[in-house]
């Protein structure tokens, strides 16, 4: 005989509510949308073979490789020195210039924020000349080493006294203080000092500035010489 199950047992069991029915056609259509999408959707052959290949890359260590030039001629390398305060630069050339017969007259004063080496041009050139003596040559090759420690901005400034020009090769002081900048200059270059060097020729413009307390023969021994001016910038290297 079969059995007939009890209408009631039907009745206990829970059956489903309406909206998931709704929500379960929302899904299977929203499935069918995307389906579609990317069946008309085309991918770049060429950006997906350039994806692959980067990720394939960054998972494979890479070799270490030394850079290799670019063309057959490449700018060197170049080491800057670095610039150094005025009062240590004070101290050092102060002692270096005190150790020198030659320029034992030399004055090593602290301005402000930078150092001049006043050269008295009675002991670096010739009389009324720009040609360096052959004393003072020996002084400024050391002075150049000095020089080529540090990385400061230097500025060469020739002066003169008052008295006009004796010697006919220079038509005025301004060529002659512009003279013997630019020998004391070139003398550092030839011996070895790797840096940058202005030149200027003040020719006796500075004189009023001189202590008027002195006697006119010292102001005028004053007046006559080549200051190296130290900067506390960095630009003394190429």
């Amino acid at each position: 005989m079969f059995e007939i199950e009890d209408e009631d047992e039907h009745s206990e069991k829970e059956k489903a509510p309406i909206w998931l029915i709704s929500f379960g056609d929302v899904t299977a259509l929203l499935l069918a949308f995307f389906v579609m999408l990317f069946s008309m959707s085309h991918v770049q052959s060429e950006k997906w073979d350039a994806i692959v290949s980067l990720v394939s890359l960054s998972l494979e260590p890479s070799p270490k490789t030394e850079p290799a030039p670019v063309s057959e001629r490449n700018i060197a390398t170049v080491s800057l020195l670095r610039a150094l305060s005025p009062e240590y630069l004070s101290q050092i050339l102060s002692e270096n210039l005190s150790r020198d017969q030659t320029l034992a007259k030399a004055q090593v004063n602290l301005l402000d924020d930078r150092v001049v080496i006043s050269l008295p041009s009675d002991s670096v050139f010739l009389p009324g000349n720009a040609l360096i003596a052959a004393e003072a040559e020996q002084a400024l090759f050391r002075l150049a080493g000095v020089f080529s420690q540090f990385g400061n901005q230097i500025i060469i400034v020739g002066h003169t006294d008052p008295l006009p020009v004796s010697n006919k090769s220079y038509q005025s002081n301004w060529e002659l203080s512009l003279a013997r900048a630019l020998s004391v200059a070139d003398y550092l270059k030839e011996s070895g000092y790797p840096g940058e060097l202005t030149v200027f020729g003040m020719a006796n413009g500075q004189y009023r500035y001189l202590n008027p307390n002195l006697s006119e023969e010292r102001r005028y021994e004053l007046a006559r010489r080549v200051d190296i001016v130290i900067y506390p910038d960095a630009g003394g290297q190429p």
